[in-house]
């Protein structure tokens, strides 16, 4: 009787300290996403590979909307995913010099080249430019 107990007792243990842990992440990365998003950086695009560049701006309701999945693809998938704030005024060439007419843009390049482009927020469509298929 007494095992069952503290098994049981260690089994409520160690699903709290899961739960914990897996909601101190979700917090965490929240937290960075947030951050990352509203950065301000001055962006150099680099061309000389092949990446995904998203066109977006830090108060642009629909650019939150997909943020967190594109920096969970960039962050933790790997994906070379560069992002350019269009509200940084030294980023706002990139409005003429790649046409974008709305954000957010994913424009995938090939060395310079754009091999594709999609603006809006359907996820099936942002994982093909992502993929460059």
């Amino acid at each position: 009787m007494q095992l069952k107990k503290l098994n049981r007792t260690k089994i409520i243990a160690t699903v709290l300290a899961m739960i914990f842990l897996f909601v101190g992440g979700v917090f965490a990365f929240n937290q960075h996403v947030s951050h990352v998003l509203n950065q301000k950086d001055i962006v150099k695009i680099k061309t000389n590979n092949e990446s995904t560049v998203l066109f977006y701006r830090d108060d642009c309701g629909s650019c939150r909307s997909i943020f967190y999945y594109t920096v969970m693809k960039r962050d933790l998938l790997r994906k070379n995913i560069q992002l350019v704030n269009t509200n940084q005024p030294k980023n706002r060439h990139y409005i003429s010099e790649y046409k974008l007419t709305e954000v957010p843009t994913f424009i995938h390049l090939k060395y310079g080249k754009i091999a594709e482009r999609y603006s809006g927020t359907n996820i099936e469509k942002i994982d093909q430019v992502i993929k460059g298929d």
